[in-house]
C-alpha cells in the first residue's frame, strides 16, 4: 500500500504528464496550421505569377527592371513586396527551427528522466 505522500507525488506526475501531453499537442496543431498557411502562400503566388507574365508587355520595361515590375506596378513597389516575403519567410524558417529545437530538448530531458528512473544514466 502506498503512503498519502506517495499517492499525492503520484497524482502530481499524472497531471504534469497529461499538460506535457496537451502542450505537445497544441503545438503539433500551430506547426501543422504554420505549415499549410506557407504552402498555401506559395502555391497561391505559383498560380498568380503565370497571370503577371502574360499581363507584361515586352516594351514595358528592361533590364534589371523586370523582375520587380511582377510583384507590383512599378519597381520600387516590386522590390518592397519581394524583400517582405523574404522577411516573412526568414522569420517562418527560424520560429520552425526553434520549435524543432525546443521540441527536440525536451524529448531528450524526457528520456534521461526516464534512464534516470531505470537506474541507469547517460
Amino acid at each position: 500500500m502506498r503512503s498519502h505522500e506517495e499517492r499525492i507525488a503520484e497524482v502530481k506526475r499524472r497531471i504534469a504528464e497529461k499538460e506535457r501531453r496537451r502542450r505537445q499537442q497544441q503545438e503539433r496543431i500551430a506547426a501543422v496550421f504554420g505549415v499549410a498557411a506557407c504552402l498555401a502562400v506559395i502555391v497561391g503566388v505559383s498560380l498568380f505569377m503565370p497571370d503577371v507574365v502574360n499581363r507584361m508587355e515586352p516594351g514595358m520595361s528592361s533590364g534589371f527592371g523586370t523582375a520587380a515590375t511582377m510583384l507590383g506596378g512599378s519597381a520600387a513597389l516590386g522590390y518592397i513586396v519581394t524583400g517582405l516575403l523574404a522577411f516573412v519567410l526568414g522569420v517562418c524558417v527560424t520560429i520552425a527551427c526553434f520549435r524543432i529545437c525546443l521540441l527536440h530538448k525536451d524529448e531528450q530531458s524526457e528520456e534521461q528522466k526516464g534512464d534516470n528512473a531505470n537506474g541507469t544514466c547517460r
